[in-house]
């Protein structure tokens, strides 16, 4: 059994050992890349071949349209509240919106398993009023 289960790890590790490739850049594109790479915590390497294996992102028109959809409704939501008077009510929930994506630094970042808990974690702070916070 151990001699099967040895036979097996020693097939593997090969293929999963990292070897020295080269990439080539411009010295603004290697700076780029330094910083994207610190930036998310990682070193250079593994920042490339992480974002070089990721899936690709949605097509530019599916998101595109979910982009249109979303402002569409937000129009129509300021349009209503607005016809509700509650013009300043719009503009601070929008500036707590603001502060908060400000404080994430980069919109990447909202695509991580703990952004929803660090947007609960201010919501409060998204209410000018102080309501009660949202529950999970």
């Amino acid at each position: 059994m151990l001699h099967c289960l040895r036979g097996a790890l020693m097939s593997r590790r090969p293929a999963e050992r990292r070897t020295q490739h080269a990439v080539m850049a411009t010295a603004s594109e290697w700076a780029r890349i330094r910083e994207l790479a610190a930036d998310a915590g990682m070193d250079i390497s593994r920042y490339i071949v992480h974002r070089a294996t990721v899936p690709d992102p949605l097509p530019d028109t599916v998101l595109r349209r979910a982009v249109r959809e979303l402002l569409l409704l937000a129009k129509i939501e300021e349009r209503r509240m607005a016809d509700m008077g509650l013009d300043e009510r719009w503009k601070a929930l929008g500036d707590a919106v603001d502060a908060w994506l400000d404080r994430e630094a980069e919109l990447d970042r909202l695509t991580d398993p703990g952004a929803a808990e660090r947007w609960r974690a201010v919501s409060v702070s998204a209410d000018p009023e102080g309501g009660p916070a949202p529950q999970p």
